[in-house]
């Protein structure tokens, strides 16, 4: 399987990235690495008879990154982005209360405190040190790549590799939300 992964996922990647090139390249290797674990968990499910396993694994990439479309695109529907620069202008100067107000109510009947105390024992030090700044508003990438000993790097570098970690911890959190659903 490992000597499978190493030739399909390169080519499935590159696949997704041909097909939906407006899309983030990191979800296209993500939803590749999950067709290519889902085969291994259902080898079964592929039929030599009908179709070479690479234009199967291509299929299955397809659907699931479709799929992954669909359900991003009704979480956004359904959700209010607080990173979202045109929701930043109608917050108000605590962004713990914006928090609570534009988009924790959506998921959960905890306070605004409980969660967010609930959350930050769950991050890293360092991405406890990400969250507040996201908390505080702050759009600069100067003060993140600081913080993240990322100065030494071209500034293109630098915003690319701040946006992947608020990025991670904006989807860590959704995700910490959605495990606190109200009953």
């Amino acid at each position: 399987f490992a000597g499978l992964c190493e030739i399909a996922l390169p080519h499935i990647s590159y696949y997704l990235q041909t097909r939906f090139p407006q899309f983030d390249p990191h979800m296209h290797h993500m939803v590749a690495a999950d067709a290519l674990l889902a085969y291994q968990k259902r080898p079964s499910q592929y039929n030599p008879e009908k179709i070479s396993l690479f234009a199967y694994l291509r299929m299955a990439a397809r659907r699931d990154f479709l799929n992954a479309i669909d359900k991003k695109r009704r979480l956004e529907q359904r959700l209010t982005d607080i990173d979202d620069p045109a929701v930043q202008t109608t917050l108000s100067e605590d962004p713990v209360d914006d928090l609570s107000e534009a988009w924790l109510q959506q998921y959960t009947d905890l306070t605004t405190a409980e969660f967010l105390d609930a959350f930050i024992c769950n991050l890293s030090e360092d991405d406890r040190q990400i969250f507040a700044l996201i908390l505080n508003g702050e759009r600069a990438t100067e003060p993140y790549a600081a913080l993240m000993g990322l100065t030494d790097l071209s500034v293109d570098r630098q915003r690319q590799e701040v946006k992947r970690a608020k990025d991670r911890l904006m989807t860590r959190l959704r995700r910490f939300a959605q495990t606190q659903s109200k009953p």
